[in-house]
C-alpha cells in the first residue's frame, strides 16, 4: 500500500489518500481496512509506501 496523495501528520488514513498497488513494496494489502481512520505519525508525500511505522499505535 502507498500514499496516494501528500499528506500532513495527524492526518487519518481513509481510501483518499492510500492506495493497493501491486507489485508493491508498501505493507501488504491485507491491512487495508486495518490501517482505515488511522491517524499518520509524519508528513507522507504521494508515492510513498505504507510502513507499520507510518500511523499512530492505539496502545
Amino acid at each position: 500500500m502507498y500514499i496516494s496523495k501528500n499528506s500532513k501528520a495527524g492526518e487519518v488514513l481513509t481510501k483518499d489518500n492510500i492506495k493497493v498497488i501491486r507489485p508493491g513494496y508498501g505493507l501488504a494489502p491485507k491491512y487495508y481496512d486495518l490501517l482505515l481512520g488511522k491517524p499518520m505519525k509524519k508528513d507522507l508525500k504521494m508515492g510513498t509506501p505504507l510502513s507499520w511505522s507510518s500511523y499512530y499505535s492505539e496502545s
